[in-house]
């Protein structure tokens, strides 16, 4: 009983480790969306539900959950893009702190779950660099 225990503990703390070494790279916003663009269908079925990383600037100001709204928003753009496409990232109330201080024109690394339902956005957005 002990033994199956102490396995079972050690199995989920193997699981839960946060980067592998063999963890893929951040993919450029601007790949991601060319990806999207090129076939949603491909993207949708290479993506959607998987929790990526992906970096790129920050166009326009960080819209924080408001009194009633439970997440707030972030844009990435490619740098040096001007098409107007961007992926939109959605945070919860709990990470707003961390997103409070990124400024329009910073280079980000975010991580969130791939959905390709209306566009490219992630969900569950935290950041994992900025610059």
């Amino acid at each position: 009983m002990r033994r199956t225990l102490r396995f079972v503990i050690v199995a989920s703390l193997v699981g839960c480790r946060s980067a592998s070494p063999g963890a893929p790279p951040a993919v450029s916003v601007g790949a991601l969306i060319k990806e999207y663009h090129e076939s949603v269908s491909a993207a949708r079925n290479k993506y959607d539900g998987k929790e990526i990383s992906v970096r790129g600037i920050v166009p326009s100001a960080v819209l924080m959950p408001v009194e009633n709204a439970d997440q707030g928003e972030v844009s990435l753009i490619e740098a040096g893009e001007n098409s107007g496409r961007k992926l939109a990232c959605w945070f919860s109330r709990e990470q707003a702190a961390e997103f409070s201080k990124v400024k329009s024109g910073q280079q980000l690394t975010i991580k969130g779950v791939f959905t390709g339902e209306s566009g490219v956005e992630l969900k569950f957005c935290r950041i994992v660099d900025q610059e």
